[in-house]
C-alpha cells in the first residue's frame, strides 16, 4: 500500500534527475564545442578561413545542426580601434533545447524548465 502511494513521487524524482543530467551534459558538450571551434581558428590565414574552420569543427563535434543549434563565428580585431592588431574569433553556439531536448518532456506536464543552452568562446589568432 505504501509503495503505491510513493512510487509516483519516486518516478518523478528519477525523471527530474535524468532530465537535468542530460541538460547539463548537453551544456557541457556545447561549451566544449564552442571552445574547440574557437581554437580551430588559430593559424588561419584570413577571417573567412577562421570562420569556416570554427564552423566545421563545431559540426564535427555536435553533428549536423538540423535545427538543433546555430553556430555564429565572428572574426574581428581584438580591440575595436586596432585594424592591424591581433585578430580574435568569437564562436557562439545556441542550442534550441525547447524544440530538440535530449530527454522528452514528462507526459502530461508540458514542463520544459530549460528553453535554450548556449556558450561563447573567444580566441586570439594570427590572421
Amino acid at each position: 500500500m505504501e509503495f503505491a502511494l510513493v512510487v509516483g513521487l519516486f518516478v518523478m524524482i528519477l525523471y527530474g534527475l535524468i532530465y537535468f543530467g542530460m541538460a547539463l551534459a548537453t551544456k557541457q558538450r556545447v561549451t566544449n564545442a564552442a571552445a574547440e571551434g574557437a581554437r580551430s581558428a588559430v593559424g588561419a590565414a584570413s577571417a573567412a578561413d577562421a570562420q569556416t574552420a570554427a564552423t566545421n569543427r563545431v559540426q564535427s563535434l555536435l553533428g549536423a545542426p538540423n535545427g538543433r543549434y546555430t553556430v555564429t563565428p565572428v572574426a574581428a580585431p581584438c580591440v575595436a580601434a586596432a585594424t592591424n592588431g591581433p585578430q580574435c574569433i568569437t564562436v557562439t553556439i545556441s542550442w534550441d533545447w525547447e524544440n530538440h531536448p535530449a530527454v522528452p518532456a514528462a507526459p502530461g506536464l508540458r514542463l520544459a524548465p530549460v528553453d535554450a543552452l548556449g556558450s561563447t568562446a573567444v580566441v586570439q589568432y594570427s590572421g
